[in-house]
């Protein structure tokens, strides 16, 4: 069983896919939050910090996860109309959600499985689906998913042509408690599971795809979501 690797392993869903695939193979973790771990690599995320954590690494990946993301914080919240739109949000929107998950691609293509099957999932989220946008709002996040969204769509197509057996895929992982759902659980509108429950559908659902699945966008129950 080759190793695994997960960018954004302090997260809620990072943190528990690390917890659950640490009990059964070796993983490789890298966050903005330092651990005593051998294994554990810090980063603040910007292009230099990401290639140098790489070229430490000497293993290639047939499972890999790409976690984390942006939806408040700053004094940012989403917007509900067109005059809560600032340049800072959509910035910062756009840098965590769809600028790092580019370059976290970028980086570590060079350590991705490339002969035997392997899986790379990229957290992304059904509101950045334009055709499933049927209430409006949320125009940072929202847009910078749809971003994101279309940035795994073309490396998949990309990858497909060196890593004939990757399957590289947008997941919805759905609504989980952690720090980014806090705020909006509160209100008591949203089921929720715990981030222990969603990495395990994670897993289930990325275990049953294959190559021929790669540039897809999947939710956690892995049922194709409309771009």
């Amino acid at each position: 069983m080759g190793p695994a690797l997960i960018v954004g392993a302090s997260g809620g869903v990072g943190g528990a896919l690390y917890n659950l695939l640490s009990k059964e193979r070796r993983v490789v973790a890298v966050s903005s939050q330092a651990r005593e771990r051998s294994d554990w690599f810090e980063t603040d995320y910007s292009e230099d910090s990401l290639k140098d954590i790489a070229q430490h690494l000497d293993s290639r990946f047939p499972l890999v996860f790409i976690c984390g993301g942006f939806l408040h914080g700053e004094g940012i919240m989403p917007e509900k109309r067109l005059n809560d739109l600032s340049p800072k949000s959509l910035e910062t929107a756009f840098r965590k959600n769809a600028i790092v998950p580019a370059m976290v691609l970028k980086s570590f293509r060079p350590h991705f499985e490339q002969v035997r099957p392997a899986h790379c999932t990229v957290l992304s989220a059904r509101i950045g689906s334009i055709g499933d946008n049927r209430s409006g709002g949320w125009y940072s996040y929202r847009s910078s998913k749809a971003a994101l969204n279309m940035i795994v769509k073309s490396a998949a197509i990309e990858l497909k042509r060196t890593h004939k057996e990757l399957c590289l895929l947008a997941m919805h992982p759905g609504t989980t408690q952690s720090n980014l759902s806090d705020p909006f659980l509160k209100r008591g509108s949203h089921p929720s599971v715990s981030a222990e429950v969603t990495a395990q559908r994670i897993i289930n659902v990325v275990s049953g795809l294959g190559p021929e699945d790669s540039g897809g966008f999947f939710d956690w129950q892995g049922n194709t979501v409309e771009w």
